[in-house]
C-alpha cells in the first residue's frame, strides 16, 4: 500500500471514528476477570469526569496476566485534531510511531490507556491549548481512574506511570509532569517548550502552520474549538497585537513553568525532529536543559524529520509528519521503537539493562562518533543587501534553472568563494566556511545582527543556513530550517539547529530572503529594502585529528 494511501485512509477513518457509537465504563467492567484468577487480554471504553464536569473518554488496553500480579500503566496522548486509538485495529496505531509502540506495550504486558484529549474525539469540551487546570488535570483524573480500577504495579504505594504521544500528545505530558508526581517516566516527541517561540518566532507569525492548524481542528472536531482563543490567533496573524494571547501560550508551556521553579517530576526521553518546522531542534534543547535544572534524568535522541510542510518538504511517511525508524547513534544503527520501550521498561520495570541501551544523545546521523571537538567561535558577517521582499518568493520555478547551468560550470572552489552577493529576486548569500575536511555543524547556531534600511520601520528578513558548490547556482538548505528576525536592533538571537555534514569542495553559508513560505503575508512585501552585518557562532565539529584552531 502506497504511503499516500494509507495516509488518506487514516484521514478518512479519523473523521468517521467519532460517530462510532462506544459503550463507556465508569469503572472496569466485571467480564475482564476470567475464572477469578487469570485477566484475559481485552479492551474496553471507559470515562472519567474531570473537575469542572467535563467527561474524558478512553480506551483501556489490558494485558493478560495473573489476576494477583500488578504491571504499569503507559497513558497514550493523541496529536492535535486527532482522536485515540479506539481499538487495536484503530488506524492510529498502525500509522502512527506513538500509538504503534503503545499497542506494543500493551502486548509486552502493560496496562495501557489511548484518550481523547478534551475537545477532541469523544471527549467534552473545547479545544484549547493544554491548559494545565484542564488539559493536564485530565491526566490526573485518568490515572485516578486507573488506580482504583486496574492493578497497577507501584513503588511504596505510588503507581508506576509512563507517558507517550507526539505533538499535542507530548506537549500535555509536560505539564502533567509538573502538576502530578505520579508520573514517572515521558516520551514527548516532536513537541514544544515554548508555544509563543514555537509559533511566533521572534515575534513572526507562523502564518501557514497556523492556518493548517486551525482547519485540521475545525474540520476534524468541528464546533469544539475554543472560538476566543480562535478569534486571537486571527487578529495576530493580520498584524493585530495580543499580548494576552503571548503570555497565555508561554503559561501553558513547560518554559513558563520553569521559568517560575515548577519542575517536571518524571524523568523523559525526548524524540525532536532535526527537520522539523513547526518545533524545531532548539525547543528540546531548551526543554532538556529544564530537565536537568530539575535533577531529572533526560535523554535526547534526534530524528531526521518531524513536522514537515507539504509544499517544501517530501518524507515516506504522513505528508506533514515523520518520525524515522532508525536512528544511528554511537555508530550502531538503532530502532527507535526499541530505544522508547527499552527506556519504558528501564523505568517503570526496574530494568536496568534495557535502560543501558538507551542513548544519552544522540542526533539522527551520528556526527558526533568517535572523539570530537567542537568550535563555536565567533567569525565576522559580511554584509549583504536584500533589496525586494520577493526574494525567495520564486525559487520553485528558479532553482531547476540552477541545475542546468550546473552542467556548464566548474565545481571547484575559487579564491574569491567567500564573496556575499545581494538578494533581489534571490536570495542573498554570505559564504561562512569552506572546509578542506570533512565537517559537520551539530547544533545551535547563534547570530549577531546589526541592520540598516530606509523605506520601512520594520522589514522582516528570513535567515537560512545552506551549503553549495562554488560554481554552482543550486545549494541545499540545511534541515529546511528557517529563522525569521524583524530588522531592528542590534540583536542577539538563535538560529533554529541544523545537523549537516559539510565536504571538501563545499561551501557553508547563510541564505537571507524577504519572503518564506511558512511565514506568508507575514512579511514586509516588496517594500523591503535592508542591508545586514554582525558575526555568527557556528557549532562546528570536526575530527580530533584536526589541527588545533587559532
Amino acid at each position: 500500500m502506497s504511503h499516500s494511501l494509507r495516509a488518506l485512509i487514516l484521514l478518512l477513518g479519523i473523521l468517521l471514528l467519532p460517530g462510532c457509537v462506544f459503550h463507556y465504563h465508569e469503572s472496569a467492567p466485571r467480564e475482564t476477570l476470567r475464572n477469578g484468577t487469570l485477566l484475559k487480554k481485552t479492551w474496553y471504553h471507559a470515562e472519567t469526569t474531570a473537575a469542572d464536569g467535563t467527561r474524558i473518554r478512553f480506551t483501556v488496553y489490558q494485558p493478560r496476566m495473573r489476576a494477583d500480579l500488578t504491571t504499569p500503566l503507559l497513558i497514550h496522548a493523541h496529536g492535535f485534531g486527532l482522536t485515540r486509538m479506539a481499538r487495536p485495529l484503530s488506524l492510529y496505531g498502525q500509522l502512527l510511531p506513538a500509538g504503534e509502540i503503545a499497542k506494543k506495550a500493551w502486548h509486552g504486558g502493560y496496562f495501557v490507556i489511548s484518550y481523547d484529549q478534551r475537545g477532541h474525539g469523544a471527549s467534552e469540551g473545547t479545544i484549547g491549548l493544554i491548559q494545565p487546570d484542564k488539559e493536564a488535570d485530565d491526566v490526573s483524573r485518568i490515572i485516578d481512574w486507573a488506580t482504583r480500577n486496574l492493578p497497577l504495579a507501584t513503588d511504596n504505594n505510588d503507581p508506576l506511570v509512563g507517558m507517550i504521544g507526539e505533538s499535542y500528545g507530548g506537549g500535555v505530558q509536560l505539564l502533567a509532569s509538573v502538576r502530578d508526581a505520579r508520573i514517572d517516566a515521558l516520551v514527548p516527541i516532536t513537541t514544544w517548550y515554548n508555544l509563543d517561540q514555537a509559533l511566533f518566532p521572534n515575534g513572526v507569525p507562523k502564518t501557514s502552520w497556523l492556518t493548517f492548524l486551525g482547519v485540521i481542528g475545525y474540520t476534524f472536531n468541528p464546533l469544539h474549538m475554543d472560538n476566543g482563543m480562535t478569534g486571537q490567533f486571527m487578529s495576530e496573524m493580520i498584524g493585530h497585537s495580543r499580548p494576552q494571547l503571548r503570555k497565555t501560550l508561554v503559561n501553558n508551556s513547560l518554559a513558563g513553568h520553569c521559568g517560575n521553579g515548577e519542575w517536571p517530576q518524571a524523568d523523559a526521553l525526548l524524540i525532536p525532529g532535526l527537520r522539523d518546522v513547526l518545533f524545531p531542534y532548539n525547543q528540546a534543547v531548551d526543554m532538556q536543559n529544564c530537565f536537568k535544572q530539575a535533577g531529572r534524568d533526560v535523554r535526547l535522541v534526534a530524528v531526521a524529520d518531524g513536522h514537515l510542510m507539504p509544499d517544501q518538504q517530501w518524507s515516506p511517511g504522513l505528508p506533514v509528519w515523520h518520525m524515522q525508524k532508525e536512528v544511528v547513534c554511537a555508530g550502531k544503527t538503532l530502532k527507535t521503537a526499541a530505544i522508547i520501550r527499552d527506556w519504558l521498561d528501564g523505568k517503570l520495570k526496574g530494568d536496568d539493562k534495557a535502560l543501558a541501551r538507551v542513548p544519552s544523545f544522540c542526533l539522527a546521523g551520528d556526527p558526533l562518533t568517535d572523539a570530537r571537538q567542537q568550535i563555536g567561535k565567533w567569525q565576522p558577517l559580511k554584509t549583504v543587501h536584500v533589496g525586494s521582499g520577493m526574494s525567495g518568493q520564486f525559487e520553485l520555478l528558479l532553482k531547476p534553472l540552477d541545475h542546468v547551468g550546473n552542467w556548464v560550470r566548474p565545481a571547484r572552489v575559487p579564491a574569491n568563494w567567500d564573496k556575499p552577493h545581494n538578494g533581489w529576486l534571490r536570495p542573498a548569500r554570505v559564504p561562512l566556511l569552506a572546509p578542506t575536511q570533512t565537517t559537520f555543524i551539530a547544533g545551535v547556531p547563534r547570530i549577531q545582527l546589526k541592520f540598516s534600511h530606509t523605506d520601512r520601520d520594520d522589514p522582516v528578513l528570513y535567515l537560512r543556513l545552506a551549503k553549495w558548490r562554488p560554481g554552482s547556482g543550486s545549494y541545499k538548505i540545511l534541515n529546511q530550517q528557517v529563522t525569521p528576525v524583524h530588522a531592528k536592533g542590534p540583536l542577539e538571537f538563535e538560529l533554529n539547529g541544523v545537523n549537516a555534514r559539510i565536504e571538501p569542495g563545499e561551501v557553508l553559508g547563510l541564505l537571507v530572503t524577504g519572503w518564506n513560505s511558512q511565514f506568508r503575508f507575514a512579511g514586509s512585501g516588496s517594500g523591503t529594502d535592508a542591508s545586514i552585518s554582525g558575526q555568527i557562532s557556528l557549532p562546528l565539529v570536526v575530527p580530533v585529528t584536526a589541527p588545533e584552531q587559532p
